[in-house]
C-alpha cells in the first residue's frame, strides 16, 4: 500500500494489505483494526492518504505534464 508507506512503514503496509484480502475487509478498516490510528497516522490523514479520486487527480495532473 504505497499511500501508506511514509505513515507506517512498508513492512507494515504490506501486512495491512495481506490481512485486508484475507479478512475481505477494507484497508481503511484493517488499519483501524490494528491499531494504527494514533501519533503517526490519524483518521483524517488516513482518509486522505487512501482518497483514489484524488490520487487518479494527481496521477492526471502528472501525465498532463509529460
Amino acid at each position: 500500500m504505497t499511500p501508506l508507506n511514509s505513515a507506517i512503514g512498508y513492512e507494515e503496509a504490506a501486512a495491512v494489505a495481506k490481512q485486508a484480502l484475507k479478512e475481505r475487509k477494507t484497508i481503511r478498516q484493517t488499519v483501524i483494526d490494528r491499531g494504527l490510528i494514533g501519533d503517526r497516522l490519524s483518521i483524517e490523514d488516513l482518509d486522505r492518504r487512501l482518497d483514489v479520486l484524488a490520487m487518479a487527480k494527481a496521477e492526471q495532473l502528472d501525465s498532463d505534464r509529460l
